[in-house]
């Protein structure tokens, strides 16, 4: 891992938040614009994900990708090529299309949504917070450090709080959030690519990013590797 800022910037803080306030800004006026007197779950949703793309923006962490281990950049990119128009497609169909919509009231599927969105992002902030908590600053031989360039101990890597239930928490959160935008905007559609197109999507990034999170584990730590599932974390106590 290298981008992870760990110490403040005061300018990177002043950028983040002029950006985030021009996008709730933003986000506002077109829900107003689009569904007078229907604002109110779809707004909740696009501030909670202006504020957690923030976040994970100010911390120089990967939006979409785990920021533990070096990610493969043609799968960052292909992967941004699906989720983004993705989010726009369940989007205009609550607002304009009505193509795949589920038969049910928006507040039912819309309170859920924002619930399992929700959760998602908690536990990609959680395991990022938790990484940040004990991620290290590289120095050069001089004791100069090198800008924001960091390492994680593997020992403390793996006692993280949800990289106990999963080797991947953060990709897990990803696909919980594909999952709630669908539930949000009432998309049987969305949740249809969510399945279909995000979820392997989403799998072949865990399997590059598991090789490389295996390597810097090295041996003295495969039983992590052996008791913590990949991906879907287990509903029981192994017996």
């Amino acid at each position: 891992m290298s981008g992870l800022i760990t110490h403040f910037r005061a300018g990177r803080f002043i950028w983040t938040g002029l950006v985030t306030f021009y996008f709730l800004v933003f986000f506002r006026n077109f829900f107003a614009d689009a569904l007078p007197g229907q604002t109110a779950l779809p707004l909740v949703f696009a501030f909670v994900f202006v504020l957690w793309l923030a976040v994970e923006y100010y911390f120089g962490s990967p939006f979409f990708q785990s920021g533990v281990v070096e990610h493969s950049a043609f799968w960052r990119g292909a992967f941004a090529f699906f989720v983004y128009p993705y989010l726009g497609y369940v989007a205009a169909d609550f607002i304009w299309w009505h193509w795949t919509q589920i038969p049910v009231p928006a507040a039912v599927t819309g309170v859920l949504g924002l619930a399992v969105f929700g959760l998602g992002t908690f536990i990609r902030l959680d395991t990022l917070f938790g990484i940040l908590g004990i991620a290290q600053v590289k120095r050069a031989p001089g004791g100069r450090q090198v800008a924001e360039r960091v390492f994680v101990p593997e020992r403390k890597l793996v006692g993280i709080r949800l990289q106990k239930l999963s080797r991947h928490p953060r990709y897990l959160g990803t696909f919980v959030q594909l999952v709630g935008a669908a539930l949000t905007f009432r998309s049987w559609g969305g949740l249809v690519l969510a399945l279909a197109v995000g979820l392997p999507f989403i799998w072949v990034q865990v399997r590059y990013e598991d090789g490389r999170l295996r390597a810097m584990l090295k041996g003295d730590l495969q039983d992590y590797m052996a008791a913590v599932p990949l991906f879907w974390p287990r509903l029981q106590s192994r017996g």
